[in-house]
């Protein structure tokens, strides 16, 4: 009777408590595959007041790839560096990863590149490589270095070829030609928005640098344009427009 009294003490309190977390997290996961990141972040957020150490971890890593999704950059970095400042090593190289997205998407490209460069080098066969330089290459395609972010792409190719991220890279050719000549003689742009403020110009250049396009900003002295893209030719450019146009935004080809 004791025994049985016993077994449904563990039941209650370590046992029922434990599957609960795991469905919890495998609901949370499901969620965040479907794109329902508000939810992960509204559910992630109140189990994160109840969770011991080594699920927290895992907990602000989902949390943090929900809020670099709604591209809210700040709160993902938080709950990457809580990973990074925390004893267990299991989340550290992810939490790593997505900590140098956020400066990637908020154009702090050389901290971006700091940390993707260290992963390599403190592990040259890290499970990551292959993401990593597929991210190399969006930043130097975003620095307008088109051909270093080529010479990513093709280490990608040869070393990683059945890697999703090189099937992530087909798209690139719209973004950024890797043919494309050096960024002085660049002669056409496409021009996405036109703000006098230049807070709202950044808050929509790095909305745009989310999604992978290479957004600047050009202060026109009465307002700052955002613009995507540097090409040689006006039918690359007239190309990426009507990608960007398809996708609702207000578009227009500039010299």
């Amino acid at each position: 009777m004791k025994k049985n009294k016993l077994f449904f003490v563990l039941l209650n309190f370590f046992i029922i408590p434990a599957i609960a977390q795991a469905a919890d997290m495998d609901s949370l996961k499901a969620d965040f595959l479907q794109g329902n990141y508000r939810r992960v972040i509204f559910e992630a957020q109140a189990q994160l007041n109840r969770a011991d150490a080594g699920r927290a971890e895992e907990l602000n890593y989902i949390l943090g790839l929900s809020y670099l999704k709604e591209g809210r950059l700040e709160q993902a970095q938080d709950c990457f560096k809580r990973i990074l400042g925390a004893s267990s090593n299991k989340f550290k190289a992810p939490a790593s990863l997505g900590l140098a997205d956020t400066y990637l998407m908020s154009g702090r490209f050389q901290d971006a590149q700091d940390i993707y460069a260290k992963l390599v080098i403190d592990d040259p066969d890290n499970s990551q490589k292959a993401a990593v330089l597929y991210r190399l290459s969006q930043l130097e395609f975003k620095k307008g270095n088109t051909l270093q972010g080529s010479d990513y792409l093709s280490k990608l190719k040869n070393d990683f070829p059945l890697s999703p991220e090189l099937r992530l890279a087909k798209d690139l050719p719209l973004i950024a030609p890797p043919v494309s000549i050096a960024k002085d003689t660049a002669k056409y742009s496409v021009q996405v928005g036109f703000f006098t403020s230049s807070d709202n110009a950044n808050n929509f250049k790095n909305k745009l640098l989310a999604e992978n396009y290479p957004a600047y900003l050009e202060d026109s002295g009465t307002g700052y344009r955002v613009k995507v893209g540097r090409f040689k030719s006006q039918k690359e450019a007239s190309d990426l427009e009507s990608k960007l146009s398809k996708e609702g935004f207000q578009t227009k080809t500039c010299p």
